[in-house]
């Protein structure tokens, strides 16, 4: 590696670091619902392997458990604290922008690499969930591993390249089950396509790489569907007590289709369709700034290396790309089920590399009239998706939004009319630049620089009129705003309340405490950090505990206390069986209440 290029990656690597490690802290402690889990795994090693939500082992968490081990493993090291809950994200949003770079730079010059960094740096769900504990940092650095060991094997076909490839995949699996597998399509047909060798071998080795993903997503699901129901926690987000159920229903055809429940009140629904990713500010300003810009260059690239060889590594590399850019993309635009804006995190990687690379592909091009058309088309769509989202994004919005328009049509002027002079060549590269990045740039700095706490993180300008995700109650979108609190943020641990139980001396029970919904359970749980049983699961929806095994708990000695609002505004309406355990307790014993709570000692009944 030339010395410029060691500088200029090293310079990638330490803005990717800062970015993404600079005040970790001010995001509390993130999703609470992972968050309790990882502190879970890490005082107990058989709710590590299950991903419980408490290490009592009452119930999992409705996702597989690959992401809470890493985060796990990371407390039990250094102790339970915001550091340990993000910093292992962080790292790995440093290794997703270095692959990145890799990627490209295998077979593009090391501009085009730097490119396809810096986009993939600038993107905003990227500033968030690098920054955040939900399973989508590990998701997204697994994914864009994946795929560099598939250019590697269209590179000299080695069987080590798909089978690791494959292995990556199941492990993705086990993070967020299905979301993992849309990349498969993409890299398996890119592969028969542009790989190396007769058609037989790579059939044979595609085969084997499904092989290495069956074995490395199975073998987990093989063990705890295997264990016996009594011997393990319930699996979270199903109706049947199933790891199978909740990959299905929960986390695969049943989110894509439409049958699966929850997702985050207050959010803004967007309709599926094809323009569903730009049409809603909600969701494009995450991601999709750049969409229209890649795909328009992708297809403008292709018919340029139309001529070229099947094995051209640069075509392959591009055609990766965008086989996981439509993939994801298409399902994201179309899916019935719960979608969340942070999801577009899996658009960044495939949206850089076709950047990078067709910006390297395209610049002999310009000579001709319809390629400048092309790319002077892709920067006025970038502007005017830009002008969109920034119109309405704070009160300086406007502002910005009336800049990056000037910027778009000097930039589509200088690329249309191809002046000659070096200046107005730099000054048309310039003005690109800020039209594209302008946009990302406002709104990643505002992520970094904000605080998020809930279940669906996402990147807005600071000045944004409603907020979901900040702690700051004022900046909620309209309505009830407390059971929009207990279903996507929790509600946070009334110090009160947690003086009482630490006061109370309940260390020897199996559970410290139990209470509503995932999020409200969950931040008991990090301050007092002993188990607290979330009634109902995730959105106080799943059927666990039944009001027999709750009483068994109650009777055995395993649960003393129960924390409910007094004002009754815990979670969504959606949460039946969570409901049916507090009408129940509320009827049969003694409560007092402290600060907000009503605190129910499951040993004191009512007299019939």
């Amino acid at each position: 590696m030339k010395r410029r290029e060691a500088v200029g990656l090293a310079a990638l690597v330490i803005s990717a670091a800062v970015a993404y490690v600079w005040r970790l802290d001010l995001n509390g402690w993130g999703n609470g619902y992972y968050a309790a889990a990882a502190q879970a795994g890490a005082e107990d090693w058989k709710a590590f392997f299950f991903g419980s939500s408490d290490s009592g082992n009452s119930i999992t968490v409705d996702k597989l458990p690959a992401s809470l081990w890493l985060t796990a493993l990371s407390i039990r090291l250094f102790g339970l604290s915001s550091w340990s809950l993000f910093v292992p994200q962080a790292l790995l949003g440093v290794g997703t922008v270095v692959l990145t770079y890799l990627i490209v730079r295998r077979h593009f010059r090391h501009s085009s690499a730097m490119v396809a960094g810096i986009i993939m740096l600038l993107t905003p769900a990227a500033a968030v969930m690098f920054r955040y504990n939900n399973p989508d940092a590990l998701l997204l650095f697994l994914l864009t591993l994946a795929t560099y060991f598939m250019v590697l094997a269209s590179e000299d076909g080695r069987w080590r390249w798909v089978l690791g490839a494959g292995a990556v995949i199941g492990l993705a699996f086990l993070t967020k089950s299905a979301q993992a597998l849309l990349l498969l399509p993409a890299l398996g047909v890119v592969y028969l396509y542009s790989g190396p060798g007769r058609l037989k071998r790579r059939l044979l080795q595609l085969f084997a790489g499904l092989a290495a993903v069956a074995v490395t997503a199975g073998w987990w699901i093989v063990l705890a569907e295997g264990t016996p129901p009594d011997d393990r926690p319930y699996a979270g987000g199903s109706f049947t007590n199933s790891f199978v159920e909740v990959l299905l229903r929960q986390n695969g055809l049943g989110r894509i289709l439409g049958a699966a429940g929850g997702g985050t009140p207050g959010q803004t629904p967007a309709t599926p369709g094809l323009l569903r990713l730009i049409q809603y500010s909600s969701f494009g300003s995450q991601g999709a700034w750049l969409l229209p810009a890649a795909i328009l260059v992708l297809v403008a690239a292709l018919v340029y290396l139309r001529h070229q060889p099947r094995l051209d590594p640069r075509r392959a590399t591009l055609l990766f790309a965008g086989g996981w850019l439509l993939s994801y993309a298409a399902v994201f635009s179309f899916m019935g089920g719960v979608i969340h804006p942070y999801y577009l995190i899996a658009l960044a990687p495939p949206i850089a590399m076709l950047i990078g690379g067709t910006w390297e592909i395209l610049r002999p091009a310009q000579r001709w009239l319809p390629y400048r058309l092309v790319l002077s088309s892709a920067v006025l769509a970038s502007g005017i998706i830009a002008f969109g989202y920034l119109t309405n994004a704070s009160s300086l919005g406007p502002v910005f939004a009336l800049a990056v328009v000037a910027l778009c049509l000097i930039s589509c002027e200088l690329i249309v009319f191809r002046l000659r002079h070096r200046i107005a060549r730099r000054s048309a590269v310039a003005f690109t630049a800020a039209t594209c990045a302008l946009g990302p740039l406002l709104f990643s700095v505002s992520a970094i620089a904000s605080p998020h706490t809930g279940v669906s993180p996402a990147a807005s300008m600071i000045g944004s009129h409603a907020v979901l995700d900040s702690p700051d109650p004022s900046l909620w979108p309209d309505g009830n705003s407390q059971r929009i609190r207990g279903s996507a943020l929790g509600h946070p641990a009334d110090a009160d309340v947690v003086e009482f139980l630490v006061q109370s001396g309940n260390v020897e029970s199996r559970w410290a405490a139990a209470s509503p919904g995932s999020l409200n359970a969950a931040h008991y749980q990090l301050s007092l950090e002993l188990p607290v049983i979330p009634v109902g699961g995730f959105n106080g929806s799943t059927p666990y505990p039944r009001i027999s095994q709750f009483n068994d708990y109650i009777e055995s000695g395993q649960l003393r206390y129960y924390l409910v609002r007094h004002d009754s505004q815990d979670i969504e309406p959606e949460a039946e069986f969570a409901d049916e355990v507090t009408d129940w307790v509320r009827a049969n014993f003694v409560s007092e209440q402290i600060g907000s709570m009503d605190v129910f000692d499951l040993r004191q009944r009512l007299p019939k």
